[in-house]
């Protein structure tokens, strides 16, 4: 059903460049009552994806925080006005960065709102997987990564719970150190050029790096592997002019632990950088 269209996105581009507040978030009481609401995780009307195959199987394997029951995108137009249910669904946001106008895949979660407006419903995390373009639309970049999402989600609810009004940039921020000690897992496609062998990457990161397949990545966030932090990255396939977004996140237990993104150009390539291993 992707067919919320916001002006922005609002979780992971709190405090950037990219952010209006548009659309409505979740406040410390709402926060709290999703954790006694039952999530509906709404099917995506096309017969084509495997998006409703991944996330049945990556809800099952995560999802602790409330009970679930999976719906139809019909089911949730009559649904999504009960204010004690939470909603997780596919759509797309929209925004003009400048002049530059772009479409995003964004994994939502929010709250029922007696309004029944999409953008009413009190937004608890809404995470960007992958640009849209007319002649470009993969979701493989993103179907592996559903399943860290899930377990981003949760551990974001509970940390606002924990810590009222934090953005996702007090998150990380909070976290950033918990990377030390584990193994960050990476895919090769994402990296640039000078950053894509572990004998390259050891000139500006002396952490564990290992570089796996994406199945590797979902196995790992379903065994709940505490251990592994991988990349989620957020590119344009390559057009410059574009933000390419990059976030690392535990595949155990959500933790956001770096968050950047650059613009992409001639001389800053759609991938993972040496400026970002030297971040760590």
């Amino acid at each position: 059903m992707k067919a919320r269209f916001f002006l922005v996105l609002i979780l992971f581009f709190t405090a950037g460049s990219l952010l209006a507040q548009e659309i409505q978030l979740a406040s410390e009481a709402e926060f709290k009552r999703f954790k006694s609401s039952t999530t509906y995780l709404v099917k995506y009307d096309d017969p084509f994806s495997m998006f409703n195959a991944y996330m049945e199987e990556d809800m099952k394997a995560v999802w602790t925080i409330t009970p679930y029951k999976i719906i139809s995108s019909e089911e949730f137009e009559d649904k999504m006005k009960d204010k004690e249910a939470s909603f997780i669904f596919l759509s797309e946001a929209m925004k003009d960065d400048q002049g530059v106008f772009f479409k995003l895949n964004v994994l939502n979660i929010v709250l029922g709102a007696r309004s029944g407006n999409l953008n009413n419903m009190p937004d608890l995390g809404s995470a960007p997987l992958s640009y849209v373009f007319d002649d470009w639309d993969d979701e493989d970049v993103y179907l592996y990564k559903l399943a860290g999402i899930l377990r981003f989600f949760q551990f974001y609810v509970n940390y606002n719970i924990s810590h009222p009004g934090s953005d996702f940039k007090d998150v990380v921020k909070a976290n950033k150190s918990k990377i030390e000690g584990k193994q960050l897992w990476l895919i090769k496609g994402d990296m640039d050029s000078d950053v894509d062998s572990e004998s390259e990457i050891s000139k500006y990161y002396d952490g564990t790096v290992k570089f796996v397949s994406e199945e590797d990545i979902r196995t790992a966030v379903h065994n709940g592997n505490t251990n592994v932090v991988f990349l989620h990255k957020v590119g344009p396939n390559g057009q410059n002019g574009y933000h390419c977004m990059k976030f690392l996140i535990n595949a155990g237990d959500g933790t956001p632990v770096y968050y950047d993104m650059h613009k992409v150009s001639n001389g800053k390539s759609d991938a993972f950088l040496s400026s970002d291993f030297k971040s760590l």
